[in-house]
C-alpha cells in the first residue's frame, strides 16, 4: 500500500532511503535542517556519491520534495529518522540530533503514524528518546502510534548497495509496531524479539569490524619489524576459502560508523559497570596507527638522506575511503596537520572529493592528469587508493622523486 512518508536527514543514509521508499511505490517528503543542501537538492544536484544528479531528477519527477519546512512533513504514514548519532571528543555519544528529530516530529504525527530510528546507537535509544517520550504525551504506543527499530546497512562509495534489496533487521516496541514496519519494509527484512536486540546486533557489526581492523594493524607492526610484506601475508591467508576474512591495516579507521559506533557501546557498558577490554584495545590501536605510520614515514625519507623540515610533500587522497567524497573523521586529514608541524610544505590532491564536502581550512587540488607536477615534489605519499589513481599508479610513480605507499595491504 502507497504510504506518505519523510526521511528526516538526507546525509548518506537519509538519501539513498528516499530512493528506496520511491522505488518500493510510496510518496516521499526529504526533510533537511541544511537549507544549502535542500537548495542544491530542488537543482537536481546530488552530494552524496552513491546518489547521481540523475536519480535525484527522477526522484524529482516521481514527485519527491525535499524541504526544509517543518510545515512540509505534518499528518504523514512514516517518519523515518536518519540523523548522525556522533560522538564528543571524550568518545561519550552524543544523541542531540535524534532528539532534535523527535522534537521536530512531536507535533507532526497524527494516530496511525509509524516512526522507524534507523541511525546506529546503544541498546535502549529508541525506547529512552522516542517510546518513553510519545508515551509522556498520552500517545498509546502499538494502537495510537508505532515505533520501531531498523537500522540503515548503506554502504558509502558502493554504487550497487542500491541496485539491491540489503538485508536489514527490524524490531518494534510492541507485537503491533512489528507488524506495521514489517509491512512496509517489506520481505527482505529479518524480525528481532525487541529494540535491544536490534540496537545492539547493528552496533556489534560495526565493532566486529574494528576489532578485526585492529588485529591487521598490528599485523602491520608485526610485518615491519620482521621485513616481510603484510599485503603478501594477507593475500596468502586470504586462500583459505573457509574460516577467514580479510581485513587491511589502516592509516586510522574514518568516517562516521567504524571509529564511532563502537564507543556507543563501550560507553553504554561503563555506566553498567561492565567492562569491554577487547573493544577498549582495539581502539587504542586504531588510535596508535597514524603517528606509527608517521614514524615509519619519517625513517623513509631520513633513510633517504632527507628531512622532513622544508621538505615539500605531495599527499594523494585525502577521504576517509576508496572513492568516497567525504573527509569526516579521515586520518588523512590529521597526518597532513602533524607533517605540517614537522616543517614540511603539504599539496593534498583528491580528484574524488567533490567542492560541497570540502569543509576544511586545507586547501585540495585535482591532479586532473597532469601527473608531472608532481616530479615538483620531494616526496609523494599514497594515502587513497582512488580507482582513478589505481590506474594510473605506475605513472605516479614514475613521476615521484620519494614515493611511500600507504595502501600497500
Amino acid at each position: 500500500m502507497k504510504k506518505e512518508v519523510v526521511v528526516i536527514g538526507l546525509g548518506y543514509v537519509g538519501l539513498p532511503s528516499v530512493v528506496n521508499h520511491v522505488k518500493n511505490g510510496h510518496q516521499v517528503t526529504g526533510f533537511d535542517i541544511d537549507q544549502r543542501k535542500i537548495d542544491l537538492l530542488n537543482q537536481g544536484v546530488s552530494d552524496i556519491d552513491t546518489v547521481s544528479d540523475k536519480t535525484i531528477m527522477t526522484l524529482k519527477e516521481k514527485g519527491v520534495i525535499f524541504t526544509a519546512d517543518e510545515k512540509m512533513i505534518k499528518n504523514k504514514d512514516v517518519y523515518i529518522i536518519d540523523v548522525p548519532t556522533p560522538i564528543d571528543s571524550n568518545k561519550i555519544p552524543d544523541l542531540s540530533y535524534v532528539e532534535a528529530a523527535v522534537k521536530l516530529i512531536i507535533d507532526k504525527v497524527k494516530i496511525g503514524s509509524l516512526i522507524v530510528l534507523e541511525s546506529t546507537t546503544y541498546p535502549g535509544t529508541t525506547e529512552e528518546y522516542l517510546v518513553e517520550k510519545f508515551s509522556s504525551l498520552g500517545y498509546k504506543i502499538g494502537t495510537d502510534l508505532f515505533i520501531a527499530y531498523s537500522p540503515e546497512r548503506i554502504d558509502p562509495g558502493n554504487t550497487q548497495s542500491l541496485k539491491a534489496k540489503i538485508p536489514r533487521i527490524v524490531a518494534g516496541f510492541s507485537e503491533g509496531c512489528l507488524i506495521q514496519a514489517q509491512a512496509f519494509f517489506g520481505s527482505h527484512v529479518t524480525a528481532v524479539t525487541d529494540l535491544k536486540t536490534a540496537e545492539l546486533a547493528k552496533i556489534y557489526e560495526n565493532t566486529f569490524r574494528l576489532v578485526n581492523i585492529a588485529l591487521a594493524d598490528e599485523l602491520q607492526k608485526i610485518s615491519d619489524d620482521l621485513r616481510i610484506d603484510v599485503g603478501e601475508v594477507l593475500a596468502a591467508a586470504a586462500t583459505k576459502p573457509f574460516g577467514f576474512m580479510k581485513f587491511t591495516p589502516n592509516l586510522g579507521i574514518g568516517g562516521h560508523c567504524i571509529p564511532v559506533d563502537p564507543y556507543y557501546l563501550t560507553w553504554l557498558m561503563e555506566t553498567r559497570g561492565i567492562k569491554t577490554p577487547l573493544i577498549d584495545t582495539a581502539g587504542k590501536i586504531n588510535d596508535s596507527m597514524l603517528d606509527y605510520y608517521l614514524q615509519q614515514i619519517n625513517d623513509y625519507v631520513t633513510g633517504n638522506k632527507q628531512t622532513m623540515t622544508s621538505m615539500t610533500i605531495a599527499v594523494l587522497g585525502v577521504t576517509y575511503k576508496k572513492n568516497v567524497a567525504d573527509i569526516r573523521m579521515s586520518s588523512v586529514m590529521t597526518l597532513i596537520e602533524k607533517l605540517k608541524t614537522m616543517g614540511a610544505h603539504v599539496v593534498a590532491f583528491d580528484d574524488v572529493l567533490h567542492n560541497y564536502h570540502h569543509k576544511s581550512q586545507e586547501e585540495i587540488r585535482s591532479l586532473a592528469g597532469k601527473y608531472q607536477q608532481l616530479k615538483t615534489f620531494d616526496l609523494v605519499i599514497y594515502a587513497v587508493d582512488h580507482d582513478s589513481y589505481e590506474n594510473k599508479k605506475p605513472m605516479i610513480i614514475e613521476n615521484s622523486q620519494l614515493f611511500y605507499d600507504l595502501t600497500t595491504a
